[in-house]
C-alpha cells in the first residue's frame, strides 16, 4: 500500500534545481524490478522517490544506492525506526527529557533548520537509542510535510551535556546512527552547528570521530559558550529563524518542541503506514512480529 506524503509534488518539483519526471519513472521501474533481497518496497510513490533523487542531486546511481541503504538500515536498525508513537510509555519520557523542532524559518543561504538539545540535563533521563528514534521521526515529519528542499542545517545545543550522557551512547548504536545519517538520509545536509560547546567536546569527538567520514566532519562547526553570535546571525542563521533562547525572535525552544511533538502525534497514521510498507517486503513477517524478530536476532 503506497504511503501518502503531505507536500505538493508539482510545486516542490517545479522549484528543484534539477528534476526530470523521466528519471523518477526510471527509478520507479528500477525498484519494481529490484531483487527482493534488497528489501525495497515495490510501491514507492513519486513523492518518496524524488526525495532520494533530490538528496543525491539528481545522480541516478547515487539515488539507487541511497534507496537500497535506506531500507537496509531501516531493517537492521529497527530500534530507530519502528514503533514510532510519541504517546507510548517508551517514548513519552524522552519527549520530556529532550527538545526537537523543525524551526519555522530559513538560514541565510535559504536552508531549512532542524534543532535538537537536552531539556532535562540529568544523564539518567537520557536514552541515545530512543533519542535517535525521535530525531529521525522529526526528520521524517519534515520530509513528508516539506518534500525535497535545497538543503538542511542541523542545529544542536550542547548546554548541559555531561560525561554521563556520553557513557549512555552504545558504540553499536553510534555506528548505526552514523551509517544511516551519512549513507542513507535522503536530504541535502549542508551544515551542522553546535552551540554552547562544553569542555567535554574533546571527549565527544574522541567517541564519534571514528564513525564520521570526512564530508560530515568538514561541515561540523562548534560555537563556544562565550562566543559573540553576531556573525552567526549575519552569515548563518538570522535572528528571525532562531528561538528566543538564542537571541532570536521565534518562540522559546520548549514551545517549539511541544508543537513538534504534536505534529509527530498527528503523523502516527503516516508512521504506521510507512512501517507497514517496509514490513510488506519482509517474507513471512508482519507488524510487531517483525520488530520482535529483529531485536531477538540483533548481534553487534
Amino acid at each position: 500500500m503506497p504511503v501518502e506524503l503531505e507536500y505538493d509534488y508539482a510545486a516542490a518539483t517545479a522549484a528543484l534545481d534539477k528534476f526530470s519526471q523521466a528519471d523518477i519513472d526510471a527509478l520507479r521501474n528500477w525498484t519494481v524490478n529490484l531483487d527482493k533481497s534488497k528489501y525495497v518496497p515495490k510501491d514507492l510513490s513519486d513523492k518518496q522517490l524524488v526525495l532520494f533523487y533530490n538528496g543525491c542531486y539528481g545522480d541516478m546511481e547515487k539515488a539507487k544506492t541511497c534507496i537500497e541503504k535506506y531500507y537496509s538500515y531501516r531493517k537492521s536498525a529497527s530500534e530507530f525506526f519502528d514503533n514510532r508513537y510519541v504517546t507510548s510509555d517508551e517514548l513519552k519520557p524522552l519527549t520530556e527529557a529532550l527538545e526537537f523542532s523543525v524551526l519555522p524559518g530559513k538560514s541565510v543561504a535559504g536552508y531549512d533548520i532542524i534543532f535538537h538539545r537536552l531539556h532535562d540535563t540529568e544523564p539518567s533521563k537520557y536514552n541515545f537509542e530512543l533519542g535517535c528514534r525521535l530525531l529521525f521521526m522529526t526528520i521524517d515529519s519534515y520530509l513528508t510535510k516539506c518534500g525535497p528542499q535545497k538543503g538542511v542545517i542541523f542545529l544542536y545545543d550542547m548546554r548541559g551535556v555531561k560525561l554521563g550522557h556520553l557513557t549512555r551512547c552504545g558504540l553499536s548504536y553510534l555506528r548505526k546512527y552514523f551509517q544511516y545519517t551519512q549513507e542513507a538520509l535522503p536530504i541535502r545536509m549542508k551544515e551542522i552547528h553546535v552551540l554552547n560547546s562544553e569542555p567535554i567536546v574533546d571527549k565527544l569527538m574522541l567517541l564519534i570521530k571514528p564513525f564520521m567520514d570526512k564530508k560530515l566532519f568538514d561541515i561540523l562547526k562548534f560555537h563556544q559558550k562565550d562566543e559573540n553570535l553576531e556573525d552567526f546571525y549575519t552569515n548563518i542563521i538570522p535572528r528571525s529563524s532562531l528561538p528566543s533562547d538564542f537571541g532570536g525572535t521565534l518562540p522559546d525552544t520548549q514551545t517549539l518542541h511541544k508543537q513538534c511533538i504534536e505534529t509527530l502525534r498527528t503523523l502516527e497514521p503516516y508512521f504506521k503506514a510507512e512501517e507497514a510498507q517496509r514490513f510488506a517486503v519482509l517474507p513471512g513477517k508482519k507488524g510487531d512480529k517483525v520488530e520482535d524478530s529483529f531485536k531477538s536476532l540483533a548481534i553487534d
